[in-house]
């Protein structure tokens, strides 16, 4: 029996040749590469050493010994590009208020806020970068820093297990893993410890600058009045009220996705 029309090898390595059910024709195309599975690869052409998940790059990399991200890393890309519009068009908003009033102190604000969006415009480049590097040619590294790895089964429930609405976690059946899984795929989450403690580090610091803020409205409240006075009511104000909205957030993101940044203490549910 002849095979059915098809692209298949025909003895050219990484070409492809239509087989037309009854002969081969004069149509060629390249060999679709072979689907890697996830793991740590080396990348061609450098030195590198980043996780594939099975359909690109990753910004994250083995470094020092320990698996970590890009200090850049923004994932989606697209993520970046988003937040980056969005403080450009507060930095502009910021801009046009500090013109109207004309007071040197708030022209600090649209400063920050462009440097912000700078950051994530450079961060959703770079890791659109990655993205773009050339497929493992290689075997995938084994190493125990890097052990175990999602898929890896060593008891009964092994699987993905949610942490938070969207992040779940590798549970081996006897261990918890680093990997976490995320909506765009399996994610290395080594780095989780440092990110939760740098994370509740910031939201008390901003925290502690809406406190300053309170403090420099409440001495200009009881100073003499004068234009000085009054600036530092409203500048007192502004920075309590922006600063405590940013550090509570910061500290209850953080608080409620401690599962996902910190290995649990205690095993998953029984299915």
């Amino acid at each position: 029996m002849s095979a059915p029309q098809g692209w298949y090898d025909a003895g050219t390595p990484g070409v492809q040749r239509w087989w037309d059910g009854l002969q081969w024709t004069a149509h060629e195309r390249a060999a679709a590469p072979a689907t890697l599975s996830m793991g740590w690869y080396p990348v061609p052409g450098t030195t590198d050493v980043r996780w594939w998940d099975g359909v690109m790059w990753t910004p994250y990399r083995v470094r020092a010994g320990k698996p970590r991200p890009d200090w850049l890393a923004i994932e989606p890309p697209a993520m970046g590009v988003v937040l980056g519009i969005l403080f450009s068009a507060l930095a502009m908003l910021q801009l046009f208020s500090a013109l109207i009033s004309r007071s040197p102190g708030n022209f600090v604000f649209p400063v920050l806020l462009l440097s912000a969006a700078v950051i994530w415009f450079v961060g959703a480049a770079y890791s659109s970068g990655v993205r773009k590097l050339p497929a493992p040619q290689s075997a995938p590294i084994v190493d125990a820093v890097v052990q175990p790895l999602p898929g890896e089964v060593e008891g009964p429930g092994a699987g993905w297990y949610p942490m938070t609405g969207q992040i779940s976690r590798w549970w081996t059946g006897s261990r918890w893993t680093w990997y976490i899984g995320m909506k765009f795929g399996p994610r290395p989450g080594h780095a989780g410890p440092r990110g939760y403690l740098v994370s509740m580090i910031v939201g008390w610091c901003v925290a502690a600058l809406a406190v300053i803020g309170v403090i420099v409205a409440v001495v200009g409240g009881v100073m003499a009045q004068s234009p000085v006075t009054g600036f530092m009511i409203v500048f007192g104000i502004m920075i309590a009220v922006v600063m405590g909205g940013l550090g509570a957030f910061t500290l209850l993101l953080t608080r409620s996705r401690r599962n996902a940044l910190l290995l649990p203490t205690t095993p998953p549910p029984v299915r």
